[in-house]
């Protein structure tokens, strides 16, 4: 069965400084600890659209595995989107949205969508699906704070901000 995780929150950085975070691949492996190396096999860009296949190598617990993933990065639509290639899923895609808000800080919106084949491994999915996303995010939002300034006001009434970007 696959497992789906949807989060959304505001984060006190500017919306461009976190699509850039999310979609620099390469330095996953300096942050997130369960990702222990990260290879790009190819990469193109056009315009303001990056495209590249990535190879990552993950560790939790007892497990380490190898899979291929396929990341499309707009820059002008501040959205990643990511599709399995290759590995122990029968289902891996994920999707990054980034919306400006009118304090200069960043709703973020979030998607993944996770199935293995190996059934111990669906399990142990399964088991720990909402901490999951919560815990990538939390890698990032880290990350965020250790390369960027903060920015936004905390009275910002969110609820409006959602409604005024039709989220």
């Amino acid at each position: 069965m696959v497992v789906e995780v949807r989060e959304r929150l505001r984060l006190f950085h500017d919306a461009g400084d976190l699509f850039e975070l999310v979609g620099d691949v390469r330095r996953y492996p300096h942050f997130i600890p369960q990702i222990t190396a990260m290879r790009v096999q190819d990469e193109r860009s056009d315009g303001g659209v990056t495209e590249l296949t990535a190879e990552a190598r993950v560790r939790y617990k007892f497990v380490t595995e190898r899979f291929t993933s396929r990341v499309r990065a707009d820059r002008d639509a501040r959205r990643i989107d990511v599709g399995f290639v290759a590995g122990p899923f029968r289902v891996l895609e994920n999707h990054w949205r980034f919306f400006a808000l009118s304090d200069g800080s960043c709703l973020v919106d979030f998607t993944i969508r996770a199935e293995f084949k190996n059934p111990i491994l669906q399990i142990l999915l399964e088991s720990n699906r909402e901490r999951a996303g919560r815990v990538l995010i939390e890698k990032f939002s880290a990350e965020a704070e250790r390369r960027h300034a903060r920015t936004g006001d905390p009275a910002l009434d969110l609820a409006e901000e959602i409604n005024a970007i039709g989220q």
